[in-house]
């Protein structure tokens, strides 16, 4: 059961939920937009790409666009900390074990 209380693996639901958010949230509000063009606009926006947009956005999209990048900045900033902490620690495990060895 420790397998899932690693942070990778918090990280990994937290990473799908803010790109669902995003992708049905273009959809819903802009409803000229497929569910691919909500896609790539949730990518674009998370990743700060900053291409054009795939349509006009309304005003609610614009807002919801806001909303989104400022979520979606801090839950994606939140994942790359756990998959940073697993990673480091994973790191530091393996260094303290080899100098155990070493002495």
């Amino acid at each position: 059961m420790y397998l899932f209380k690693t942070p990778l693996i918090r990280a990994l639901p937290l990473l799908l939920f803010v790109l669902l958010f995003g992708v049905f949230g273009f959809y819903w509000i802009e409803t000229n937009y497929t569910l691919f063009d909500a896609l790539y606009m949730t990518v674009i926006t998370l990743s700060t790409v900053g291409y054009t947009e795939v349509g006009v956005l309304s005003d609610r999209g614009r807002i919801f666009a806001i909303v989104f990048i400022l979520i979606g900045f801090l839950i994606v900033a939140l994942a790359i900390r756990f998959i940073v902490e697993y990673l480091i620690s994973g790191w530091s495990l393996t260094v303290i074990k080899q100098k155990k060895i070493d002495k």
